[in-house]
């Protein structure tokens, strides 16, 4: 019968489409683009990354505690500062800002040679985080992070042979991958902005930048708020001094505002509290990563992956760099005093 013909072939056809289609897109890697239904083809990143080795977890004696998000799973930057000195870390996720104050207190006495615990999180969280009363009465007892010894990958790998992606993120993605950005536009998840440089990414249209949407709560931060956040910190690193620990806090600058600059149009209408400014005002035991990723963003291709909200691994290593620098400058005060 002649319509049966006709539907099996446009039904062949239509799935000859969606697999060519998915094999242009190439498979989804980076969390932006599968937020904001971009497409790999054009925000892969095409520059070789360094090859590192990732070091394993030190959970019997470790002297660096770290309490991270996800800029701390993978123990990247860890390793960078394991290889600068004798330093062993062992790494927990951490996500109830009530704990906080608690959990490093008891991690001293679970480890016992801890000298440093070092607090990291992304900047577009730090008011949530910190402006928060602490409390002991619902406090969990942390697990370690498994991270096992391995290489980072120094080129992207596409994978013909994955799971074909869902319709929806495939139509999203074809069409986005046909826009021509002029202005900072949200898709799902993910904002896109027009950039005044190509060369900050090593992606096919590195003339725009995919961040993370909820890099723009900050526009609504009040300056109060974050000055009490800074004041509980103050509170902790006095606490944990008393206990024998030296706390560090490390906040990750959101991808929008380390690229901020370049941006063809300002992400804000009006300046948002710096969060290292008040850090510093207030004398916190603090790692500049702002200052320094800023710094780097010229003689630094992909500093953050194209696809993604987390650094590549230059970036990690900058950080680890940095974290390093940090507890040599501390470990000289201490041995002065």
């Amino acid at each position: 019968m002649p319509y049966i013909k006709y539907f099996l072939s446009t039904g062949l056809l239509t799935i000859l489409l969606f697999f060519c289609l998915n094999l242009f897109l190439q498979p989804l890697s980076g969390d932006l683009t599968r937020l904001g239904n971009f497409s790999e083809n054009d925000f892969g990143w095409n520059a070789k990354q360094p090859k590192l080795a990732i070091a394993g977890q030190d959970k019997i004696t470790p002297n660096v505690i770290v309490l991270g998000d996800s800029f701390s799973a993978g123990n990247v930057w860890q390793s960078v500062v394991m290889m600068k000195g004798d330093y062993r870390f062992l790494t927990f996720q951490w996500d109830n800002p009530e704990c906080l104050e608690h959990w490093i207190i008891s991690l001293k006495k679970d480890y016992p040679e801890t000298q440093y615990v070092i607090v990291e999180t992304v900047e577009r969280a730090f008011i949530n985080r910190f402006n928060t009363t602490q409390s002991t009465t619902t406090c969990i007892k942390l697990t370690p992070q498994k991270t096992e010894p391995h290489y980072t990958a120094s080129k992207r790998v596409i994978d013909v042979s994955y799971t074909l992606s869902d319709p929806s993120y495939v139509i999203g993605a074809t069409i986005n991958s046909q826009r021509n950005f002029s202005q900072t536009t949200a898709s799902g998840l993910t904002f896109v902005s027009p950039l005044n440089r190509n060369y900050l990414f090593s992606n096919k249209r590195s003339d725009l930048l995919l961040y993370y949407t909820d890099d723009n709560l900050k526009k609504d931060w009040r300056l109060d708020d974050l000055k009490k956040g800074v004041s509980n910190i103050k509170r902790m690193q006095e606490s944990a001094k008393r206990n024998g620990i030296v706390l560090i806090i490390a906040v990750v600058p959101d991808k929008s505002t380390t690229y901020g600059g370049f941006f063809k149009s300002p992400q804000f209408e009006h300046r948002t509290p710096d969060v290292w400014e008040e850090l510093n005002k207030q004398g916190i035991n603090y790692i500049n990563l702002k200052k320094i990723l800023i710094s780097s963003l010229d003689k630094t291709q992909d500093l953050y992956l194209p696809n993604d909200t987390h650094f590549s691994t230059k970036g990690f290593m900058l950080m680890g760099n940095a974290v390093a620098q940090s507890l040599k400058e501390i470990h000289s005060i201490g041995a002065e005093e």
